[in-house]
This record gives structure tokens, sequence and C-alpha cells, in this order.
């Protein structure tokens, strides 16, 4: 990818309100599908939806209620150390996420997919989703408000600190999962981690 070069004096282009909404629903809705595509599989992500798929998949509980109930840690994180916009963007698009991941399995159905390869797949729409939520002012919570705000105060990649903690969820999940669902999903996650640390950099994007 090219860098933007920036003419001297010249201000980051400012989003619309409609840039904004479009950009926000894109990337719940990737966030949402890939989500979905996971709960099929049986697999797992990284971050707080990890954690929240391995309540679900222990507990039997839904995965929306768990994944939004999680993220209020975060969201009081956001409130104390983020402007005020980015926390209530961020509430509203991990509810709208929460809400499309319960209706997900009733819109949309998988008769095959290759465990990989849809891990993989699966990682890339949370990921790219991820980095529209980001770029237009708000996250898919839990993590992703802790890596925002971590990259915006010093610049340190949101995509190596969720890899980072990803390590440790997936050591945790191999005491619940199958060996083999917890290898791909390692796959899935290292797939939608690069993907954002490679492509969400402040030096690269100045709109705002």
């Amino acid at each position: 990818m090219r860098k933007v070069e920036v003419p001297p004096g010249a201000a980051p282009v400012t989003h619309s309100t409609f840039d904004n909404l479009q950009g926000l629903a894109f990337g719940v809705v990737m966030v949402a599908f890939g989500i979905t595509m996971l709960k099929a599989m049986g697999l797992i992500t990284g971050q707080a939806a990890g954690l929240a798929f391995l309540i679900s998949y222990g507990t039997g509980a839904d995965f929306g209620l768990v994944f939004f109930l999680i993220n209020i840690p975060f969201y009081i994180l956001s409130a104390l150390r983020l402007p005020r916009g980015f926390t209530l963007r961020s509430i509203a698009c991990v509810g709208a996420i929460s809400t499309l991941a319960r209706l997900g399995p009733h819109l949309i159905r998988f008769e095959h997919v290759e465990p990989f390869a849809g891990a993989v797949v699966a990682g890339f729409c949370i990921g790219i989703g991820s980095i529209g939520l980001f770029r237009h002012g708000a996250s898919g919570g839990g993590v992703g408000i802790l890596a925002y705000y971590i990259q915006e105060r010093t610049g340190f990649r949101a995509g190596w600190l969720q890899l980072a903690i990803d390590a440790a969820l997936f050591t945790a999940a191999a005491f619940l999962l199958d060996g083999m669902a917890v290898l791909v999903s390692m796959v899935g996650a290292a797939a939608l981690n690069l993907l954002v640390a490679f492509n969400h950099r402040r030096d690269w994007y100045i709109a705002r």
C-alpha cells in the first residue's frame, strides 16, 4: 500500500455524516457476518468476541447478549479516556453487531465450508469491518477500544496488541474446544490481526 503524502499545511479530509454512517454500517455488517460464519463452523475468534464465544459454547448462553455485556468495562474505559462521540458510536456498533449475530443463523446458512478457508475468510471479514469502524470513529468494542486508545496515544499498532491478547485467549480455549478447532480458529484470528496490523495506520489514512 502506497503511503499518502499530505501537502505541507494541508488539513486532513473531514468525513461527512453520511461518510461515517455508511462506513460504520459496512463495518458492523462485515463483523457480524464473520461472527456468524465462525459460529456456524463451531470456531472462535480473538478478543472480547472470542471470550463471548467461549462463554456461549460452555454455558449455552446467547452469544449476542454475552458479547454486549462483556464490553461494559471497555465502555467505561472509553468514556473516561476517549472522546464521547467515539464511545457512543462504539456502544451503538456493538449493539448492532450483537443483534445481527443473533439474527445471523436465521438469515444465512452455510451448506459446507472448508475449515481453514472459512476461518481465514471470516477473519478477513471481521478485520476489514474493524478497520471500517476504526476509520469512522468507532470500534467493535472490547480489546478494539483498548487497542484504539493505545494506538492513538503511542502509535503502537492495534493489530499487534490484539494478536498478543489473542495468544492468551487461545491458550484458555484449548481447555474447552478440541485441538483442531483451536488450531483452525488461531489461523482465522491471525488473518484478522495481521490484516488490521498492516492496514490500519495513521500515516496511511488521513481522513477524520
